[in-house]
């Protein structure tokens, strides 16, 4: 009886904060797709710096903003590129991990590369980018893509199948980036909370202690969840793993890791 108590107050809880989040993300989809009718795509999707007479202008995100003397860069433009060129390797190794899956993983695989060209295009500078995406496009994407995966995990609850809570994880991710494409500026507060999201993120993925998650159902369990038919019989539903025998250590601690920093980037550039 508790244990159902629980699961239902739990479900309750979840489909609560799924739907401020879901509302939170499509209102953000809603502002950048205005913001995309109004650009006419001319912003450029890159982070880039030029030196300028009273200071720097950095263009991040396709939004282009006056640096003071006063502010931080720890993204110059050589380090752009580097990380540009991190995210076009992990783009190639997570696509191979697309092409060698079959089913969910097949799907939360293709997250990963999604969210790297996402990043490769953050960091690509100016001069190498020349496709004028604007950045309300990228934010409204990874919205949708965020509520499509939230929406899914609700659905998986209430039908009563067990779900991996590293799809809990996928979706706050995508939002994350919807987050970081969105023209309507950051809030420090968020910013520096997402900072320290990814960098644990990245730790976990370094150390491997990311699999202990992949073991687990979004409402606790190493095995899955067990339900009762209405003919009173007991089974026992398991969570489809999504790491299984891939070693993600190195390419998504790498990409984990470029998320914190290019948030970090902006914050201080924009503080």
């Amino acid at each position: 009886m508790m244990i159902g108590r629980f699961r239902r107050f739990g479900r309750r809880t979840l489909l609560s904060a799924s739907g401020l989040l879901v509302g939170s993300l499509a209102l953000a989809g809603s502002a950048s797709a205005e913001s995309m009718t109004m650009s006419g795509g001319s912003s450029m999707a890159h982070m880039g710096s030029s030196a300028a007479s009273h200071g720097m202008h950095m263009s991040m995100g396709g939004l282009v903003m006056s640096v003071g003397r006063n502010s931080t860069n720890i993204l110059p433009s050589w380090l752009t590129v580097i990380w540009m060129l991190v995210f076009l390797v992990i783009i190639v190794i997570h696509a191979r991990h697309v092409l060698e899956s079959t089913g969910q993983q097949r799907i939360w695989h293709s997250g990963h590369v999604f969210m790297a060209i996402g990043m490769a295009f953050q960091f690509a500078p100016g001069s190498v980018d020349s496709y004028n995406i604007p950045p309300g496009f990228w934010s409204l994407a990874f919205a949708n893509a965020a509520i499509a995966i939230l929406l899914w995990v609700l659905v998986q609850l209430f039908a009563g199948n067990a779900t991996n809570m590293l799809w809990l994880t996928m979706a706050l991710d995508l939002g994350a980036m919807a987050y970081m494409w969105s023209p309507s500026g950051f809030q420090a507060p968020i910013t520096w909370i997402l900072v320290a999201y990814f960098t644990a993120q990245s730790l976990l993925w370094a150390t491997d202690r990311i699999r202990h998650f992949d073991e687990r159902t979004i409402f606790g369990g190493g095995g899955g969840n067990i339900a009762v038919t209405p003919d009173g019989t007991m089974t026992a539903t398991v969570a489809e793993p999504l790491i299984c025998f891939k070693d993600l250590r190195v390419s998504m601690s790498a990409m984990t890791l470029g998320m914190a920093y290019m948030f970090a980037a902006m914050q201080l550039v924009m503080s």
